[in-house]
């Protein structure tokens, strides 16, 4: 049985946890990736790492990255 690899065009958005530290989220443009229709995605920062630099990370994440792939291992 082949594995099944999942595809979905993305982009990243910088905010706020509650505890105001700043986190980076996934964001899919459409429901194509069943794994993650219940789910959400989030990366968070080193510490010290202000909202304004994240944002400039997300940025150059933006320009770069056009896809999650998502695949059993």
């Amino acid at each position: 049985m082949t594995a099944k690899i999942e595809r979905g065009g993305c982009r990243f958005v910088a905010t706020k946890t509650d505890r105001g530290n700043p986190v980076i989220k996934l964001e899919l443009f459409h429901d194509t990736v069943s794994h993650l229709r219940a789910l959400s995605v989030g990366f968070e920062v080193l510490s010290g790492v202000t909202l304004e630099q994240a944002r400039t990370l997300v940025d150059a994440m933006n320009e770069r990255i056009i896809e999650v792939i998502i695949s059993p291992k």
